[in-house]
């Protein structure tokens, strides 16, 4: 899955992360726990240690971590899940 921009937003548990999809493909849902029927690349990234949520608009998602940690660990893992698919 190709990323087009990863982005900071005025919450710095939040990044935003613009994605190469069609905006047709996605309703906007949040996810705060792994489910069937789900799309995978949500439910990847949910599995990562660190996660908190995810919200999925159009052709982005903000990706929540909890607050004990940290981006420059988690951000690299999510950026190469979303990659991988």
């Amino acid at each position: 899955m190709e990323i087009v921009e990863v982005a900071q937003t005025p919450n710095p548990n939040t990044m935003k992360i613009v994605l190469q999809l069609s905006g047709e493909d996605y309703k906007p849902n949040t996810y705060t726990s792994v489910k069937e029927g789900q799309p995978d690349f949500i439910n990847t990234i949910l599995e990562l240690e660190g996660i908190k949520s995810i919200f999925q608009a159009m052709n982005f998602i903000s990706v929540d971590k909890k607050s004990d940690s940290n981006w420059d660990d988690l951000l690299p893992r999510v950026t190469e899940t979303l990659e991988n698919i």
